[in-house]
């Protein structure tokens, strides 16, 4: 019995040994960049009871996949397509095992590296549309943050409300309505500055047909965002779609009552005026946002936009008159480019703020119309 206890005293004592070699083994390799042997004794040695508590074994871990991810040669960035996630997990396990604090000021900067690596890696995993990868990273990202012992993580944007979001929009683009709500609310809840929270929120609350809820959202948005358009736009299509124009008109001259030089307000109010097609009162509004901050892109834009469209309408009077009707005719054609002339030098300040292709082929059009090739080519 006495001999059987020794050797299997003697067996248990060649394991550890062969462990602590592996841990060993690990380093020897790291230092020698032999990234696919080193990767295969750290990995060995965490499965095993007697290392696997070793922080000095998880610091190695880390250095080796954060040498892997980070070398130049690619046979050894393919070792491990998860290599930024791994070196950032064995960071994080030995700055949780390190009681004595031995490994901190060493391991805290190389944490600050890897996360950034993997803040990008997670970038990269949404435009692939890899969702279940991005939530990976994230979380690991999250555990993280305890460790981020000089805010180098944070320097590097990754917060605890950056990671929220970061949540909330992979969710969102994951079409995981339940956990999009969930986030939506804590990030409501600490006043997130950013507006596709209310706009997404609003969009699934119209998709479930819950109007009341929609509004309730646009309303908490416009508490922080009063001026997003977007948000502002989903209003005025609710109202439209209800036939409440009345309700939104009178919201939108009590508040203009209130800051009568607010411009973002005779826009939105101008907006209504002319998705009501009211395009007298739609004039004034546009005009009187522009007065206040003539170089507002949005009211120059659309006042552009209502005078084309008024052009136009003068356009289809002419081909509604029989052609007898000279005089009629000649006199429409005079308000038609009336109209057109004032939409350009709109649509050109919009343009010069502001330009896009959408706005360069109207102007396009518009000189054609009026016969100026010259400035007509400028927007080719």
């Amino acid at each position: 019995m006495k001999g059987l206890i020794t050797s299997l005293l003697i067996g248990a004592t060649t394991v550890v040994i062969a462990q602590s070699n592996q841990v060993q083994n690990a380093n020897n390799y790291l230092r020698s960049k032999e990234y696919d042997l080193a990767k295969k004794a750290a990995d060995a040695a965490i499965t095993n009871e007697s290392t696997k508590g070793s922080p000095k074994l998880w610091m190695y871990r880390g250095l080796i996949y954060e040498g892997i991810y980070e070398s130049k040669k690619p046979e050894d960035n393919k070792l491990d397509d998860e290599a930024q996630e791994k070196a950032v997990e064995s960071f994080i396990t030995c700055l949780k095992l390190d009681k004595d604090n031995i490994y901190k000021d060493q391991m805290k900067g190389n944490l600050v590296v890897a996360g950034a690596a993997l803040d990008y890696k997670v970038k990269y995993y949404l435009s692939v549309k890899n969702y279940d990868k991005a939530l990976k990273g994230l979380d690991l990202l999250e555990q993280a943050l305890p460790y981020d012992f000089d805010l180098g993580l944070k320097r590097n944007n990754v917060t605890k409300e950056n990671l929220l979001f970061s949540h909330f929009n992979t969710y969102s683009f994951a079409g995981n309505k339940d956990k999009m709500i969930e986030y939506a609310n804590k990030l409501i809840e600490i006043k997130y500055k950013d507006p596709t929270i209310y706009t997404r929120m609003v969009k699934i609350c119209l998709i479930d047909k819950d109007t009341t809820k929609a509004l309730s959202f646009i309303d908490k948005g416009k508490l922080l965002f009063e001026d997003n358009m977007d948000l502002i736009s989903q209003e005025i299509d609710i109202y439209l779609k209800q036939n409440k124009t009345d309700i939104l008109k009178s919201k939108l001259v009590s508040a203009i009552d209130l800051a009568p030089d607010n411009e973002v307000l005779h826009l939105v109010l101008g907006n209504i005026y002319d998705k009501t097609n009211d395009q007298e009162n739609a004039e004034k509004e546009y005009l009187k946002a522009i007065e206040i901050k003539p170089e507002y892109e949005l009211a120059n834009y659309n006042l552009g936009a209502l005078y084309f469209k008024m052009g136009n309408q003068w356009n289809e009077k002419i081909n509604a008159l029989p052609l007898s009707e000279t005089k009629k005719a000649k006199e429409f054609e005079d308000k038609k480019l009336e109209f057109f002339r004032k939409a350009t030098g709109y649509l050109e300040k919009s343009y010069a703020t502001a330009p896009d292709a959408a706005t360069k082929q109207r102007l396009r059009q518009l000189f054609l119309k009026l016969g100026e090739t010259e400035k007509a080519d400028k927007y080719k």
